[in-house]
């Protein structure tokens, strides 16, 4: 019997912005027993919070870049994202994560499963929206319908910052500073034809401060998903500028040890 040889798996970098969140050390474990390395965008965090994460990034193997000021999350994002990709060897796919819980990092062996198949990985809280604040609900049911509508391709859950991107997924721009760069994104790929799976996960919804504003993030959203898209408007992941006063970060060396 001839036995089919098993892939490799993929070397996974996991990105994880923060503007005033501070990850417990628990899920930086888990998450660390799932990914090659993990980079932490701060987004211009209050001082209390900034410690805590060069603290974190002391303790555990992970690199931590720094906005000096608030530029949003898809801003973050992008930050965070060019720090890995210039790691050597470079990661051959990102799992973007929020630091503040919402995102189950145990579920991330099911992403790179998917990811074999599909250049963009998305979590689906579709199966749980009934945990999910009822603004955050309506949002994301009203973004699903215009984005299948903009492109004549059926979606599930359109607005989970929990993803994977690898492949040609990584040649996409990641264009706007909140959080409408994520749904930019995913309707980028759906017009490029890439293949685009989803992951059930939970909805995680706690007492945690939500830095989401509805009226104001909800409209930003619906504008990235009805507005043409331009591959010219931003440069891909990839090919972004290296990190430095362009883009106004500091970059903190990485641990050599993980920490017990």
């Amino acid at each position: 019997m001839t036995i089919a040889p098993v892939a490799p798996m993929p070397r996974v970098w996991a990105v994880m912005p923060s503007y005033d969140d501070i990850p417990e050390r628990a899920l930086v474990d888990v998450l660390l027993d799932h990914v090659d390395g993990l980079v932490i965008a701060d987004d211009g965090s209050n001082p209390h919070v900034a410690r805590e994460l060069e603290r974190i990034a002391t303790q555990a193997a992970v690199e931590l870049v720094r906005h000096h000021q608030r530029r949003g999350k898809g801003a973050a994002l992008r930050t965070g994202i060019a720090a890995a990709l210039r790691r050597t060897p470079a990661p051959e796919a990102l799992v973007l994560i929020d630091a503040d819980g919402q995102h189950p990092p145990a579920a991330i062996p099911a992403f790179v499963a998917a990811s074999s198949s599909a250049e963009l990985v998305i979590g689906d809280r579709f199966a749980d929206l009934a945990a999910m604040p009822w603004q955050r609900r309506l949002a994301n049911l009203v973004s699903r319908r215009v984005l299948e509508l903009a492109t004549g391709r059926s979606v599930r859950d359109t607005q989970s910052g929990m993803r994977l991107i690898r492949g040609r997924a990584l040649d996409l721009p990641l264009w706007g500073d909140g959080y409408e760069a994520e749904s930019g994104q995913l309707k980028a790929a759906l017009v490029e034809g890439l293949d685009v799976a989803w992951v059930p996960i939970p909805a995680i919804y706690g007492n945690e401060r939500s830095s989401f504003r509805p009226i104001r993030d909800s409209a930003r959203v619906l504008a990235a998903l009805i507005r043409p898209v331009e591959r010219q408007a931003a440069p891909s992941l990839r090919a972004m500028p290296p990190l430095g006063s362009p883009v106004d970060s500091t970059v903190m060396p990485a641990a050599v040890r993980r920490v017990p």
